[in-house]
């Protein structure tokens, strides 16, 4: 579940050449968005007042010219759920979806985004995160049905005129747009107000002129982190109520704001829903894929691979799976299904109990697909468990559930780990291998302390070279401490500067380790590895986020062997297991002590020649 947002900070009004700190966000990928979601309405009416705006253009006027995440379910089932020991489970999979529309049930629009360029978005790290937006929504836009400008506002110090710059005007050239947006200079140190009147008048300008297209809703997205306090002699909300007059649709989106501003710009919206409070990448970037999904292709749900790993006390009858899995065997099954059917996708198979007792009937399974925009994403199956008893063992009578007992402070995990770590040979052959280490706040003092211990120890079982590693803090953000070496000696004194912080983005860690496998320099003898360790539950954003960053990971240009290690009892151990792909990869230390045992254990994992 994603965890409740946090309250926006106290701010105060942003008063003459105003510099207020507020705690830094992350990326809001939704900026374009929003825009979007006008363009599921009907088009509006095309008649429209020109206002009045000062408008400052630094590119030369140019001539008109003539994408979602899919909501997904899984579900498995055992039948019978109790059964007679050598007796048969029947189990069944089933994955159902339904996708956004496609293009062809959008109409045409042209899109205005208005961005805040005061010197408060520059002071509280915001502007850097609202060009990403802007890009990442000109990359995903179709260009052959919409066009696209972009501009900013501000009011440079010492000035009592405000300047809307037209970085890009309306355009369907997509490599024009892109090239206008990473053009745009950051926010000077220093600037006068906030003028949002004059944004909604530039912005509505760029709309009614010759680069308008008759066919085109009309669409304005403003983001800013405050309220307007120029002193212009008309409001914004009457400057945004004559652009709605006119058929524009209107989104706003408040960044920290107090509730004044956010009053305001609902105002301005003209709709509570379409005004946005502080987003986030984290918050809204499954609505903005969503969004982007429907300005594409029809939406659809593509290339599955549907996974089952086979429990020790069942096994897999042979020949018994239906339809046949394209991989089929006594440890695992896997389908591949071109594009997931309008009824959904069935599978059944069968296995056999030999083992009494409470049994999972699979130790992992889950689906990876594409999304509709193109992107990777997964979805674990919730596994079901059967009793196996006895032949002639009598149906038990219902009893009471009884009382669970809190584990007591002393308790510890029992842990079976799968790999003998003990007269293991050192690996020989080459390996690149990212230890990604968990420095939230945690992990401060001993549990840190053991993991650097525990790390070095490993590294000094890798040979340097031909081996590399590279290593990886998360928290709320992901970093690399360091890069691809096969120097032993810099690697430990990356180890040894290892600082912690709020937050467990093991997301952003998958996707950060990624990147670093697919930007080196490959060899063909040279194996990928990676080693993540956390001591608790995933925050930051919602859990699906690593589900889709694992599933991306697994379905990337290297083929990485994963391991996982969690520390003490508040571990999500199953997402763990998921991460790595099969729980005999994923090991528990009960104590931060235990992690050298399971490091040295890791290591004779890995093949040695």
């Amino acid at each position: 579940m994603a965890p409740s947002p946090r309250p926006a900070p106290p701010r105060t009004r942003r008063p003459h050449l105003a510099r207020l700190a507020i705690p830094a966000r992350s990326s809001f990928a939704v900026l374009a968005a929003l825009a979007a979601l006008a363009l599921l309405a009907p088009s509006a009416s095309t008649s429209r007042a020109a206002p009045q705006a000062h408008v400052v253009a630094d590119v030369a006027d140019a001539p008109a010219t003539t994408t979602g995440v899919c909501t997904t379910a899984t579900t498995m089932t055992a039948a019978p759920t109790r059964v007679p020991l050598g007796d048969t489970v029947d189990v069944t999979l089933a994955v159902t979806g339904t996708c956004p529309p496609g293009g062809g049930d959008v109409a045409p629009a042209d899109i205005v985004l208005l961005l805040d360029r005061s010197a408060s978005m520059r002071d509280n790290n915001l502007f850097a995160p609202a060009v990403e937006a802007i890009r990442t929504f000109v990359q995903l836009t179709d260009f052959s049905v919409h066009q696209v400008a972009v501009i900013s506002f501000l009011t440079p110090a010492l000035s009592l005129e405000s300047r809307v710059v037209v970085h890009q005007p309306l355009s369907g050239d997509q490599t024009a747009v892109l090239a206008a947006v990473n053009a745009i200079p950051i926010p000077p140190v220093y600037t006068m107000w906030t003028d949002i009147t004059a944004a909604i008048d530039g912005g509505q300008a760029e709309l009614v002129s010759a680069r308008r297209r008759s066919n085109a809703k009309p669409v304005l997205v403003l983001v800013t982190d405050g309220e307007h306090n120029a002193p212009s002699a008309e409001e914004p909300t009457e400057a945004a109520a004559r652009a709605r007059a006119a058929g524009t649709t209107i989104f706003t989106i408040g960044i920290g704001v107090q509730s004044t501003a956010r009053i305001q710009l609902e105002q301005i919206a003209g709709d509570p829903s379409r005004y946005f409070d502080s987003p986030t990448a984290d918050d809204l970037r499954n609505a903005y894929r969503a969004i982007a999904g429907s300005l594409s292709a029809p939406g659809e749900i593509r290339d599955l691979q549907v996974s089952v790993l086979m429990p020790a006390a069942l096994s897999y009858i042979p020949g018994s799976a239906s339809p046949p899995p394209a991989t089929e065997g006594s440890a695992s099954l896997l389908w591949r299904i071109d594009r997931l059917p309008p009824g959904g996708w069935t599978a059944t198979y069968r296995l056999r109990a030999n083992q009494l007792g409470h049994h999972d009937v699979s130790k992992l399974a889950y689906v990876d697909y594409l999304d509709a925009d193109g992107t990777v994403a997964s979805r674990p199956f919730d596994v079901p468990a059967v009793d196996v008893v006895a032949p002639g063992t009598p149906a038990p009578t219902a009893e009471p559930t009884p009382t669970r007992v809190p584990p007591t402070a002393d308790a510890r995990i029992h842990v079976y780990l799968p790999v003998a770590y003990r007269n293991h040979c050192i690996p020989s052959r080459p390996f690149d291998v990212v230890l990604a280490i968990d420095t939230s706040s945690s992990m401060a003092g001993e549990k840190l302390a053991r993991s650097v211990e525990a790390a070095r120890d490993f590294v000094g079982y890798l040979s340097f070279p031909p081996s590399r590693a590279a290593i990886v803090t998360f928290n709320s953000t992901a970093d690399v401490v360091k890069t691809w070496s096969d120097d032993r000696a810099a690697l430990l004194a990356g180890l040894d500067r290892l600082s912690s912080g709020e937050g467990t983005r093991i997301d952003l860690a998958l996707r950060k380790a990624r990147a670093l496998f697919e930007g080196r320099e490959a060899s063909a003898n040279r194996e990928a590895v990676l080693i993540l360790l956390t001591d608790g539950k995933h925050a930051g954003s919602p859990v699906q986020d690593v589900y889709d960053a694992a599933a991306a990971f697994r379905r990337g240009e290297v083929q990485a062997t994963v391991f996982t290690v969690s520390i003490g009892a508040d571990a999500e151990t199953t997402l763990l297991a998921y991460i790595a792909g099969d729980p005999t990869r994923h090991f528990n230390a009960p104590t931060p002590a235990d992690l050298l045992r399971i490091y040295r254990g890791i290591a004779g994992a890995l093949p040695c020649d």
